[in-house]
């Protein structure tokens, strides 16, 4: 039997306009720029804010004078005072232009851009760690600087983690990057080349390469053919390979390199901290289009095209609000990120502290979610390099005092605790568990325990006894 029943719920409702200011506050710079150029082709009742002189100000005000004698004054003078440009930031055309060539460390060397692909490799913390040092030792023609032997004396690596965490920097671009001399430069080269092309190596190139490169490197082809047993005709074509390859794959990162990334935001040391920029460089300041606005307020207009102005304007209006709204939240983000990774941004990388979204949601009274959205897809810029806005939020292990350690911390507590146990009676994984609580007070469970060390290549007691 069919029948009619009135229910009632309660259900949460986006509204288009809400849905527009969700995705301007999750979008990236490039991302924003486009948003804006499309939101002012398609509404006639937007446009950009350009600088006036003081005639196109005079003349201005008679215009005014003379539309406001035929409209309806009072609604249309408490309508421009709405929405008139926020000053939240300061009006731009009274703040100085900032010159972010002189007070920002040049981003676009290679080391910079090898650093932006670790940041957005699968890299956990630990190798990303591992990475800042070897990145930190790559001259400027791509080639490691020194040996691993001597970054894991600097560093307090294990020569097997560097040399784990080497191999896949070495697939990063620009291809040859990260080797320790020409030949494995090549090598590196012909392999990604191979990769790409989805076809096996060549033996021959390979054998050739490895056992005979210094040959080619003295262009003895003849001596090459006789002690490898290749045809003359191979060892040609070797070589000619050879020669298509960057012998020196950093060099093409200069300065007046474009950058990969544009950062959304700029933090620069000065004096007294740290002071957070927007880069609002190609964002331009928006108005609602008066001409249009009077029509609105006409009596000699029908009521259908008043109706599309106002619904025009009101999108416009709404547009404005959400951008104005977006860049506020970026930069107090921002700003509290930077207070909480004080740190970092003074002595590096390896002072990143645990933090959590919830923090920074907390602290600036909004849902983590915005939090969560307004770090998506955006970067910024520092004094150690471009990072990704969610990397500043690594993961930690609570104390009882209810303090946080970061997970760098606790891997090197273990590492240590390992490193000085009895080799006849070494530590289990529970008993790293109870020293961890009693001498740290680190709650920590031992599945986490025997992750950290995997991660550290650190086999099991059982393994690690030595009879």
């Amino acid at each position: 039997m069919l029948e009619l029943k009135q229910t009632q719920k309660l259900q949460a409702i986006l509204t288009p306009q809400l849905q527009q200011a969700i995705k301007l506050l999750q979008m990236s710079q490039l991302e924003l720029i486009e948003a804006i150029e499309q939101e002012l082709k398609e509404n006639p009742i937007l446009e950009i804010a350009e600088e006036k002189t003081p005639e196109d100000e005079s003349k201005e005000t008679v215009l005014e004078s003379e539309t406001e004698e035929a409209l309806e004054k009072e609604d249309l003078e408490e309508f421009l005072e709405r929405f008139s440009p926020s000053d939240d930031f300061g009006e731009r055309e009274e703040r100085e232009a900032i010159n972010y060539e002189n007070i920002v460390r040049k981003t676009s060397d290679l080391r910079d851009y090898l650093r932006w692909q670790a940041g957005l490799s699968d890299f956990n913390t630990h190798e990303r760690l591992i990475a800042e040092w070897i990145i930190e030792n790559i001259n400027d023609n791509g080639y490691l600087a020194y040996t691993l032997e001597e970054i894991s004396k600097a560093s307090g690596y294990e020569m097997n983690e560097l040399e784990a965490v080497l191999k896949k920097i070495q697939r990063f671009d620009p291809p040859g990057v990260g080797a320790r001399d020409l030949k494995e430069c090549i090598l590196i080269q012909y392999e990604i080349k191979q990769d790409e092309l989805k076809r096996e190596p060549d033996p021959v190139f390979l054998d050739i390469v490895k056992n005979y490169f210094h040959m080619l490197y003295e262009n003895n082809l003849k001596t090459v053919a006789k002690k490898s047993g290749h045809p003359m005709e191979k060892i040609k074509e070797v070589f000619e390979e050879i020669k298509t390859f960057d012998p020196k794959p950093g060099r093409n990162f200069t300065d007046e390199q474009a950058p990969f990334v544009v950062p959304d935001v700029y933090v620069v040391k000065t004096d007294d901290g740290f002071d957070v920029f927007l880069n609002e460089e190609d964002i331009p300041e928006l108005q609602l289009n008066r001409y249009y606005m009077g029509l609105n307020f006409d009596k000699k207009i029908n009521d259908e095209t008043k109706k599309y102005i106002k619904n025009k304007i009101k999108q416009a209006e709404w547009f404005i609000k959400s951008l104005k709204q977006r860049q506020r939240t970026l930069y107090l983000v921002a700003k509290s990120i930077v207070e909480h990774q004080l740190p970092f941004f003074e002595k590096g990388i390896k002072f990143l502290r645990p933090l959590n979204l919830k923090d920074i949601a907390a602290e600036l009274n909004i849902h983590e979610s915005t939090v969560s959205r307004v770090t998506t897809n955006k970067y910024m810029s520092t004094p150690h390099g471009i990072y990704e806005m969610k990397f500043f939020f690594p993961s930690g292990i609570n104390k009882d005092r209810g303090e946080m350690l970061s997970t760098n911390v606790v891997m090197d507590l273990i590492k240590e605790l390992i490193e000085k146990e009895d080799k006849q009676n070494p530590l289990t994984d529970d008993e790293i568990v109870a020293i961890l609580k009693k001498d740290r007070g680190l709650n920590i469970a031992r599945r986490t325990v025997a992750k950290y060390r995997d991660m550290l290549n650190i086999p099991s007691s059982r393994m690690r006894k030595i009879d």
